[in-house]
Order: structure tokens, then C-alpha cells, then sequence
């Protein structure tokens, strides 16, 4: 393809026959301004950057170059089909698409990119899960749609910040709640789910950051997105704000269909999470587990693993796998052993994402499969599981003399060329090998 020969891989990340790698995204240049740095400052945090002009939307097959998204400067012709999520910066968009302003920050951008990306593998494992469920004959149960409006946090001072937005946001069927304090912030953050939070960034802005911090630290607020309204279009602690996990800056004095437009479409990201989470969940047949841990069981993991494998080759995109083995000292006894073996297990699978897949292979040997992830971070998880092993005790045959399990972990990129089965073996056998990490005691 003519193409290739004029895209830039600002990371150069070779690709090989495994599967672990960093992020991928292709920039296509416009009539905005800002390409150039988003180029630089994605590829600075860890993103394989490929670039190309908006003359060359023809000719550009994302599927041929395997990246994960794409972000646009130019206007996407109405033929062109991305299959892949797609963020429009400075260009007016469909409702709900994700877009940002020009200019974006490099930050933001990379934050989007990841949430999206990530959305996108929830969905698509969500939809694999549900139709390996259905051809294993457990299919998964019709999730109940939820037919109350969307709703937003507003925290900040009253004023006619709030009530412009409130105003904006009923018109796009968003009800709009009000918190004046962070201590009612929180409270109601703790009692229902909201879409989106927009935090008033005046008269302080200390506080709408240490807002942003504490959402990016709490599991069950982390994917909900934070928006700083502020009182201008230039605002100096943009950097900052960012950095503390701000999905979105708006001027409090845009007109009100930007207003709408920004909100609804990071609030509507949110609830499709929600939406693909409830199949998930709903894929957990009975007859799909391990009844002594919930773990999904050794014959349903090796369906679905052979599936995210194929759907990985296909798209080029990351897969890694976790393989795990549990071990007690003689001395704990059998009932104790697998009281405990059964305990780590159950505890395994909430140590993962929805999207990720947690297997009992055996008694003693688990294996986990993390899609789009690349192996640095799989071996993040690795090292929190192994690091739960180390620190969690069990009661031995003598209750005095309390036991740990002995945990070995191998983290590899399965390779695309070979079947599940093949690259499970592989992955075990290493185990007992030079590249097998022990922990534990």
C-alpha cells in the first residue's frame, strides 16, 4: 500500500509474532493545528504513534496496520469506516462522538485514547463472552434496560454556572444534581452512580482537582468522567488539571449546545461501560464456573481463550497471558490446603477487570488472559497477585501455626500462530523454568 511508505512510527515498536505490545494510534493530520505535538507528546508516554494526511483517508486500511484508534484533525468522510474508536480533535461532530477542542493537550488526549480504547475491548470481549456462553449452552440472561435519565454531579458554589448547565443538560434528557460541598459530593457519589461529574473550578481550583485525584484513585469512580468548568476559554492549570485525571475543560460561558454536546457524549461513553459490564455479568453461567470459586472453568476458558486469541491475530492487537500456580507446605493438610487453594481463587477473580478472563485450570493452577494489554503491565498484575499471596495467611491442621501459599506466576504474549491449548502448555512449562518468578513462603 502506498501509504506505508509516508506513515511515521514516532515509537518504533516493532511488530512480531507475539502479542505484547504498547498502544498503537495513527494521527491524521487537518486544518487544526496540534498534530505535531500530540505526535510527540503520545509517543513520550509509551504510545506507537503513525501518521498521515487527510488526502489519504482513501487509502488508509486500519485493520492492514493493526492500531488500536485513531485520532482525527480532519473532518472523517462519510464513507470511511474506522472500526476502531475515533477521536476528532477541533471538528464539529455526530452527537455523543468523542471529540476534544483545539487545541488538546497531549494529556488529555492519551487519557481519552485509553478510556476509549478500553471501552472498545469491553464491548467487543463483552459480545465474544456472550456468544461462547450461548455455544457452551449456557446463554446469558437479557440484562434489563435501565429507561431512567442520565444523570450529572454538579460540584461547586450555586450560581449561574450551575443553572446554565442545568439548563443545557435537561434539554438532552440529563438530570442535573447539585453538590456545594465535596462532603455532599462524595456522599452522593458513594449513593448512586452518576454519568458524569462537572466540578466548578471557581473561586479555587484546588478543589476541583483534589476532586479529580480522589475519583482516579476509587476503583468504582475511576471511569467516571470528570469535566472542569471554568470561567474562561484559557485556563493556566490545564497542565495540572490533567494530570490529576480531568476528562474535559469547558468555559462555563460556551454556548449551550457545546455544553451538551461535551457532556452527553463523555456521559453516554460511561454508560455504555455500564451497559457492556451487565453482559459480562450475565455471562457467568452456573454451568460455565468452578462451582468452589467462581472462577470460569477450565472447559469454558479454553473456548473463550481460543476465541480473544483469533480475535487478537485478527486486529493486532495485545494479548497476554498470566499463568499461576498455588502451592501450601506439606504440613497444612489437605482440607486446609484446599479450603485455601478454593479462597486464592475466589479472591483471584477480583483482581482483574470485567473484560479480563480468570480460569481454574486445576486445584492448584489458574491462568488469567488480559485483552489489548500489553505485558508490562500484565506483569503489574502478576506482581498484585503474587504480592496478595505473600501477605494473606490461612489456618493450617494446627490453628496456631497459620500457612501462606507459595505462588509462581509466568507472564507471557501468547503467540498468534499457535491454538490456546499449545501457548496454556507453554506458559505452564515455564513455570518450572528459569523464567518463572516465586513468591511467597
Amino acid at each position: 500500500m502506498a501509504l506505508n511508505s509516508r506513515i511515521h512510527n514516532a515509537a518504533g515498536l516493532a511488530r512480531g509474532g507475539s502479542m505484547g505490545r504498547a498502544f498503537s494510534v495513527l494521527i491524521v493530520d487537518g486544518t487544526e493545528a496540534g498534530a505535531d505535538e500530540a505526535a510527540t507528546g503520545l509517543a513520550s508516554l509509551g504510545f506507537s504513534v503513525h501518521r498521515a494526511q487527510s488526502s489519504e483517508f482513501s487509502s488508509i486500511s486500519l485493520d492492514e496496520l493493526g492500531v488500536d484508534a485513531l485520532v482525527t484533525y480532519a473532518a472523517l468522510p462519510e464513507s470511511f469506516q474506522a472500526n476502531r474508536p475515533v477521536l476528532t480533535i477541533g471538528q464539529r461532530t455526530p452527537q455523543n462522538s468523542p471529540s476534544l477542542a483545539s487545541p488538546a493537550h497531549p494529556i488529555q488526549i492519551a487519557a481519552r485514547l485509553r478510556g476509549l480504547i478500553r471501552l472498545d475491548v469491553l464491548e467487543t470481549v463483552a459480545r465474544l463472552r456472550a456468544e461462547d456462553a450461548h455455544d457452551a449452552g449456557a446463554p446469558p440472561a437479557p440484562s434489563l434496560e435501565s429507561h431512567e435519565d442520565a444523570n450529572v454531579l454538579y460540584v461547586g458554589a450555586p450560581g449561574p454556572a450551575f443553572l446554565r448547565l442545568q439548563h443545557a443538560l435537561t434539554d438532552a434528557g440529563l438530570t442535573t444534581i447539585a453538590a456545594f460541598t465535596t462532603f455532599t459530593a462524595f456522599d452522593y457519589m458513594h449513593e448512586q452512580a452518576f454519568d458524569a461529574v462537572v466540578l466548578s473550578t471557581e473561586p479555587s481550583p484546588d478543589m476541583a482537582h483534589t476532586v479529580c485525584s480522589a475519583m482516579r484513585r476509587n476503583t468504582r469512580l475511576y471511569h467516571t468522567p470528570a469535566i472542569l468548568l471554568t470561567r474562561g476559554d484559557a485556563y493556566s492549570e490545564a497542565d495540572e488539571a490533567f494530570a490529576r485525571g480531568a476528562s474535559d475543560i469547558l468555559c462555563n460561558g460556551s454556548d449551550p449546545d457545546e455544553l451538551r454536546r461535551r457532556v452527553t457524549a463523555l456521559s453516554a461513553e460511561r454508560r455504555r461501560r455500564r451497559r457492556a459490564k451487565a453482559v459480562l455479568e450475565a455471562s457467568r453461567g452456573t454451568a460455565l464456573l468452578d462451582h468452589s470459586s467462581d472462577l470460569f472453568a477450565a472447559d469454558f476458558g479454553l473456548r473463550h481463550f481460543q476465541t480473544l486469541l483469533g480475535t487478537a491475530a485478527r486486529k493486532k492487537q495485545g494479548l497476554s497471558l498470566v499463568a499461576l500456580n498455588a502451592e501450601a507446605p506439606t504440613d497444612a493438610g489437605d482440607a486446609e490446603t484446599a479450603s485455601a487453594l478454593d479462597q486464592f481463587a475466589a479472591m483471584l477473580r477480583h483482581c482483574v477487570r470485567a473484560e479480563d478472563l480468570a480460569v481454574r485450570l486445576s486445584g492448584n493452577q489458574f491462568y488469567l488472559v488480559l485483552p489489548n494489554t500489553p505485558i508490562d503491565q500484565a506483569e503489574l498484575v502478576s506482581q498484585r497477585v503474587c504480592a496478595i499471596a505473600e501477605c494473606t495467611a490461612y489456618e493450617g491442621r494446627n490453628p496456631a501455626s497459620p500457612f501462606r501459599l507459595s505462588l509462581t506466576a509466568n507472564v507471557t504474549a501468547p503467540l498468534n500462530t499457535e491454538k490456546a491449548e499449545l501457548n496454556l502448555a507453554l506458559a505452564f512449562k515455564a513455570l518450572s523454568g528459569s523464567a518463572r518468578q516465586a513468591i511467597g513462603a
